[in-house]
């Protein structure tokens, strides 16, 4: 390998290690059904969340130059749903799903599944949900399952339907524990306000979430969910202990089989 080539490969590693892996497994948080169907008109936030709704989501970003795509994608029905993921670049791929049930609304992990391929070592990691999420079984690794996993554990995609959910409920606190191979890892944001943002899609009015962290952290990740787009993430962004912020912003967006465009 040509010392150009391998620069070019050891700084792709490191920017996409560092940034783009920590926020593309963050933008899982979905559309929600409230009791009218989704369309391009306003959905009024305070209408009480009933069930979610088949959605396609399609999220761009550039990180010092490099170009990455994320696309999610939900299907089923409450008794079990899907959410696959997927992101790329010209140096890695990512690939993730999700299978849960809702229980009117909260979130019951089945199955997570997560693959990633050229950027380092590849991974393949699979968790099962057992006995109504009470018990985490490692497929690939038993010695990492979790006997017993506290109540309403989420995977590490499924925690970030069920706050989109609870933004939507203005439920308080927004804590969750997710379960990360053998340990239990629990999140907490709050909600720091309305915000109108300019995106590819048009302004749209959202509800930015921060996540907390401890006291003295330098790392900062705001998440923007629109309510008149059925709580959609259209923006997340992340600051970087050194100072450095990347984002992904919503480009396209389907629910329910139907197109959402803006009039602005």
């Amino acid at each position: 390998m040509s010392h150009n080539a391998l620069f070019k490969n050891v700084f792709a590693k490191k920017v996409l290690g560092c940034a783009v892996y920590s926020l593309l497994t963050l933008l899982a948080a979905t559309p929600i059904s409230h009791a009218e169907p989704a369309t391009g008109a306003a959905v009024q936030p305070e209408s009480p969340v009933k069930v979610l709704l088949p959605f396609s989501a399609t999220y761009e970003a550039k990180f010092s130059g490099f170009a990455v795509t994320a696309e999610r994608k939900l299907s089923g029905s409450p008794a079990s749903w899907r959410l696959d993921f997927s992101a790329h670049s010209v140096f890695a791929k990512i690939e993730e799903y999700s299978r849960f049930a809702q229980q009117g609304g909260q979130l019951v992990p089945q199955h997570y599944d997560y693959q990633k391929s050229g950027l380092g070592r590849d991974r393949h990691t699979a968790l099962s949900f057992e006995d109504n999420a009470s018990r985490v079984v490692n497929v690939y690794d038993k010695s990492r399952s979790i006997e017993k996993a506290p109540a309403n554990v989420q995977d590490k995609i499924s925690y970030q339907l069920q706050l989109a959910m609870d933004v939507a409920n203005k439920k308080s606190p927004l804590k969750y524990q997710v379960a990360d191979g053998k340990k239990i890892r629990e999140y907490e944001f709050r909600v720091a306000g309305r915000e109108n943002l300019k995106t590819p899609m048009g302004v749209i009015e959202t509800v930015k979430v921060e996540r907390v962290r401890e006291e003295g952290a330098e790392r900062i990740t705001n998440i923007w969910f629109a309510p008149q787009w059925n709580y959609a993430l259209v923006k997340l962004m992340q600051q970087e202990d050194n100072g450095k912020s990347y984002q992904i912003t919503l480009t396209k967006l389907s629910i329910d089989g139907r197109d959402i465009v803006t009039k602005n």
